[in-house]
Order: structure tokens, then sequence, then C-alpha cells
């Protein structure tokens, strides 16, 4: 991993999300790019700015000076990129950004600095999971940072999740973490292991990696159950594809259930989206 991409709005959990950002970085020694997107309201009066281009200037340089003040904070030896972009929409700015850079990862709190920053924010995390074209991980509220020994990821037994397990392998292995492909399944889905074995000769001709092990669960309620077997296990990181939509119940589902994971759990969520992951084979 070369680059990640640190998003922030300078909110609390904001703060918290670019302590997970540093880590990862400095783990694979990559380049880390902060990033702050800001919107010019604008201002009447003001006898010292020439105009909208000059204001433009002047508040991006100020930004970007808030980026390295708080990056200042951190005492770390690594040299970061300093973005401040203009953009009335979050998501198109970070999505800009990520075309023109390149990372590899998205790093991004899920709260805002008060109710309406909130909205923004929080739906700009939601948003990007849908459209990033890279991997997204969303930090939530009461995460704690620590090293990665045990990461759930929640699967459907598809070829597609081979190329993001193989990103997901090279993103943690400086953890060694042990890695848990988790089906969550009916009780008639349940007898039918056949498939369970096919994904784990899969994983064994496709990914390098020795500590990954296969689990089917039954459950009746798909989010209960995954937030029980995530307490149970004590789970670092959990980790979700966005699926391609299909139909009107998978497109309700799907995304009621991350929007729900994405709020209330308590680790760090990364999502990688499906639709890029088949783009890139």
């Amino acid at each position: 991993m070369k680059k990640i991409l640190f998003a922030t709005d300078f909110s609390s959990n904001a703060n918290k999300a670019f302590g997970f950002a540093l880590n990862l970085a400095e783990k694979h020694q990559a380049e880390l790019i902060m990033l702050h997107v800001y919107d010019i309201s604008p201002v009447y009066g003001q006898p010292y700015i020439d105009g909208p281009d000059e204001m433009a200037k002047q508040t991006g340089k100020s930004w970007e000076k808030s980026l390295k003040d708080f990056f200042k904070q951190s005492n770390s030896d690594i040299q970061p990129t300093y973005i401040a972009h203009e953009n009335r929409s979050v998501v198109k700015g970070i999505l800009s950004v990520i075309e023109k850079y390149q990372p590899q990862l998205v790093v991004t709190g899920t709260k805002g600095k008060n109710q309406v920053k909130e909205l923004l924010f929080g739906g700009t995390t939601k948003a990007l999971v849908k459209r990033s074209p890279i991997p997204v991980m969303a930090i939530p509220a009461y995460a704690k940072l620590e090293d990665y020994n045990k990461v759930l990821y929640t699967s459907d037994f598809r070829e597609v999740d081979l190329k993001a397990l193989q990103d997901l392998v090279e993103l943690v292995r400086p953890f060694l973490p042990e890695i848990k492909i988790m089906h969550m399944c009916t009780g008639d889905e349940f007898k039918r292991r056949e498939k369970m074995e096919w994904f784990k000769e899969l994983i064994n001709d496709n990914v390098s990696y020795p500590a990954i092990s296969c689990e089917m669960v039954s459950a009746d309620d798909i989010f209960n159950t995954l937030n029980k077997y995530m307490t149970e296990n004590d789970f670092d990181m959990l980790v979700m594809l966005e699926k391609e939509r299909h139909g009107i119940i998978d497109k309700i589902f799907h995304e009621d259930l991350v929007k729900k994971m994405e709020f209330r759990t308590w680790i760090p969520l990364l999502s990688y989206n499906e639709h890029y992951l088949r783009v890139a084979e």
C-alpha cells in the first residue's frame, strides 16, 4: 500500500479516525494524504478581498494551515501531503482527489461536529461506500485504536470476494491478524456446506495468507446475529462488500444493513465496492 487518504472535517470523530489512518500509514510506510473539502459561502462587504478567486485562494491556504497544525500534534516523522479542496459537495470533492492522487484506501469518521455536520459527514461516508473506487474505512465514534488481531469478513462465498480478500490481506498483513470469513444463512442453507468447501479451495488457490478460516452461521435476524457474533469473538475490524444492486428487496435490505453497522458498531468498518472490484478484474 503506497497511499492512504484521510478525509477530515476537524470534528472529534474525525480526530479519532486520524489515529487509524496514521497507524496504517506508518505500518505500511505509505504516503498519507490529509484532505479537507470546504465550501466558500458568499461574503459581502469584505474590503480586503479582491473577488471570489482571491477569497478561494485565501480560504484554501487557511484550511491547509489548519491541516498542518493538526498533524503537528501527532509528533509523527512521516511527511504528509496536505490538500484543501474546494467543492460544494464533500463526496465529489473526495472522489476528485481519489481520481487525481490514486490512493489505495480512504479513512474517514462517521460523525461530524454538530447535528447538521453529522448529517452531512455521515451522509458522506455512506455515499463513499456506494461510489468510491477504493475501499472506505469508516471509524465509529467509540472505536478504540488497537492493532488488528481478529478481522471479520462477511461473505456470500462468491468469486468476487477473492479480489476484496486479496486487497484486505495486503492491508492487514503488517498486523498478522486472524481473518474469519463468515456467511450468515437460513436454516435450510445451513445444511449445504458444499459452497463453503468450494470457496475454501478458491482461497487456497488465490489468497496467500495462512490465518484464514471460513464459517457458516445460521441467522434469522441478520443484524442481531452479526452483532452477537462480533461481541462473542472480540473482532477488531468488520469488512463488508457493498453489493451491486440486483433487485428492490436486496437494495433495501443490504443498504439498511450497511447503514446500521456503520453507525452502531464499535470497531472500524471497511467497505469494498463490488462494482469496482468487477471492473478491476
